[in-house]
């Protein structure tokens, strides 16, 4: 959390203490200036993972980690802009699983596809299963929301590619492509499961033990 975000988090928590005596609107408007500023935030971030991944400085950093706490934490973290959307977000995890990864790029992967999940199946289900065959971690998001074309598909881990079902403020269309250099950068692999109006299924594989985290392409 940024210190704007923090200090605006502050603000909010005691705007909502007050009660009755806070004045009509503060809260709303503190909550609306919140969004507004987590959303510049974001997409300041991902300018910068963006430039990152372009000159294949990723830098990530390999360490031990409870991967199954990390996918429940990051998937806690994002209910509440699921339950904004009116998605009810179901998840299934097996305990006990670690890996030698990066966990800030395990967040981020599983941050861009809950993400995609939710604005595009706003007032669906989603899901999160994780679970590991020894060798490898599974992780996979699924939603009930438009889908994707047969056109799309072979190009939504493109760079700057917006798909048919984008909408026309949906963003830098970087989202997926950040995700896939991200996966790869731990020598995994991403792939999708969709169709038009059916809803999309989107699968990380990730090596438990891959010697080293490298940098992206």
């Amino acid at each position: 959390m940024t210190p704007i975000s923090a200090r605006l988090e502050l603000l909010l928590a005691r705007a909502r203490h007050m009660s009755g005596s806070a004045p009509a609107g503060l809260v709303h408007g503190l909550e609306l200036l919140e969004e507004l500023v987590n959303a510049y935030l974001r997409r300041a971030t991902t300018l910068l993972e963006v430039a990152r991944a372009s000159s294949g400085k990723l830098n990530l950093r390999a360490a031990e980690v409870d991967l199954s706490a990390l996918i429940r934490q990051v998937t806690a973290n994002m209910v509440s802009l699921a339950e904004n959307a009116g998605c009810q977000v179901r998840i299934t995890v097996e305990d006990g699983v670690s890996a030698l990864c990066d966990p800030m790029a395990v967040e981020q992967i599983l941050e861009n596809l809950l993400s995609n999940a939710i604005r595009f199946g706003p007032g669906r289900p989603v899901e999160v299963s994780f679970a590991s065959d020894g060798e490898s971690a599974r992780l996979s998001v699924l939603d009930e929301g438009v889908g994707i074309s047969d056109c799309d598909k072979g190009l939504i881990f493109e760079r700057f590619h917006r798909s048919r079902r984008a909408k026309p403020n949906g963003g830098f269309g970087v989202g997926l492509w950040v995700t896939r250099q991200l996966v790869r950068a731990m020598r995994g692999e991403i792939s999708v499961s969709s169709r038009r109006g059916a809803g999309s299924a989107f699968t990380v594989r990730l090596p438990l033990r891959s010697g080293s985290t490298v940098n992206g392409d």
